[in-house]
């Protein structure tokens, strides 16, 4: 196919159709014995005080020097191993504490229905689910994550008025909560935001080097069903952080900015994807690989859209969606560049199978925006999901394989679920028994995983 390799396919690894035989639900016995089992929490608490606690000023174990526990540390890649060390007495919580900023960053956590959590091990699988309980302000019935950033997780809760048909799928209350030091951020509301008169503002923006204009308008009235939300940067990073969503409720498309108490909101014409780049925030549309810059201004009011343009025109002639077929796109920023993330799928929407998965790193010096295919993450991994896409130096842990990206079902492709090898164009099945349910799923579920870095 003019430079693009076929990818090679397990002969265990099912096709993505709509139409073969659906798994059975998800239950607790499919996510294994290690679901919601109380005990340790991801900052290593115990939620309950145990008797090895109690005893910890007698134990033998609490005289464990701190450079024995650090050099421990360094041999358990997984956060829930971590936390199960720092959760053995009030002492060797304390003398991990000098180690945490020079460990390397845990293996990535994935976010499940319910807020349970899932490791990934150094063979690439997953480990047993645990529930972790959000704090009690935020908790509620039908809570869903849509994001995530270093240690924040993005909460939403459904509408108080979801009785209604209108409001069926939207979102009420909108959250950002670490999940560490449990603190909890909120945004405006979402649902029923109230009008505000004075801040009030409506504008139409040119698309420059596209057709069209995109409308905006800040200070109105919203109703929203979150698909994905991405944070500029860590809320208690000190700087100031820009939140962005993607919403789609009654089919109606729309991309949002919040920054303290204003909300903005532009239609979009599809599924997107979005990512904050070098100051812009940039929104790319799954199935046409249409890519959109927007830069951002700040007035007294917050930030504001204040220039579109659409900076990826075409894909290259020999790709393989040229000759037909359907594609799925995802954005990542790996290593200080942008990079385009393409799954090619059969044309037969019924029995829809994935063909090729192909990477581009996008050269924002030229206009419009080139592409180079790229091969190899240097050792690297990176993880699409609903939440976006995270890069992750897989090369850091010994024993740990890189140039791997892993996929798990979002709303806009939710039977997929497999790791591709940019080494050698190679998938296998990824989490099958544990992603088993996205198989046999209503159409109004919103609730998709999402993944987890965090730093320490």
């Amino acid at each position: 196919m003019g430079g693009c390799r076929a990818a090679k396919q397990f002969n265990e690894m099912p096709p993505c159709s709509s139409d073969q035989e659906s798994p059975p639900r998800w239950s607790a016995a499919v996510m294994g014995s290690g679901c919601d089992r109380p005990g340790v929490m991801l900052d290593g608490m115990p939620q309950t005080k145990s008797r090895s606690e109690s005893d910890a000023g007698v134990s033998l174990w609490a005289g464990l020097q701190p450079d024995i526990l650090g050099v421990v540390l360094r041999f358990l890649p997984c956060l829930a191993d971590r936390a199960r060390l720092r959760s053995v007495c009030r002492q060797w919580r304390v003398g991990v504490q000098g180690h945490v900023h020079v460990l390397s960053p845990p293996l990535p956590i994935l976010v499940l229905p319910e807020f349970k959590f899932s490791s990934l091990s150094k063979n690439g699988e997953m480990m047993p689910v645990r529930r972790v309980p959000v704090p009690k302000e935020v908790a509620a019935d039908d809570l869903r994550c849509v994001g995530s950033f270093d240690g924040w997780l993005v909460g939403a809760t459904p509408s108080k008025k979801r009785n209604d048909k209108y409001y069926r799928d939207a979102d009420g209350e909108c959250f950002l909560v670490n999940v560490f030091s449990r603190k909890v951020i909120r945004p405006p509301q979402l649902s029923s935001m109230r009008y505000n008169f004075s801040a009030h503002l409506r504008k139409t923006l040119r698309i420059i080097n596209g057709f069209g204009e995109i409308h905006f308008c800040a200070n109105d009235m919203y109703t929203m069903s979150l698909r994905q939300v991405v944070i500029s940067a860590a809320p208690d990073s000190g700087s100031k952080y820009i939140v962005a969503a993607s919403s789609n409720h009654q089919g109606f498309e729309q991309l949002f900015l919040w920054q303290r108490h204003v909300c903005s909101g532009v239609e979009i014409d599809g599924p997107i994807d979005i990512a904050f780049y070098q100051g812009n925030l940039y929104v790319l549309l799954r199935h046409k690989t249409r890519l959109f810059s927007c830069e951002l201004e700040e007035d007294d009011r917050g930030f504001m859209v204040s220039r579109v343009e659409r900076c990826l025109t075409e894909l290259p002639r020999d790709h393989p969606y040229q000759q037909g077929g359907a594609i799925s796109c995802n954005m990542v920023v790996w290593r200080g560049e942008l990079l385009l993330i393409i799954r090619h799928y059969t044309d037969n929407f019924r029995n829809r199978q994935l063909l090729e998965v192909q990477v581009f790193a996008l050269n924002v010096d030229t206009n419009p925006y080139g592409l180079t295919e790229i091969h190899s993450f240097s050792g690297d991994c990176i993880f699409v999901g609903s939440g976006g896409c995270k890069s992750f130096p897989a090369s850091l842990h010994d024993g740990v394989e890189g140039d791997l990206i892993y996929f798990v079902p979002d709303d806009w492709k939710p039977c997929d679920r497999f790791v591709y090898s940019m080494r050698d164009g190679r998938m296998r099945p990824f989490a099958a028994q544990l992603l088993a349910c996205y198989f046999d799923m209503p159409e109004e579920n919103l609730d998709f995983p999402v993944w987890l870095l965090p730093s320490q």
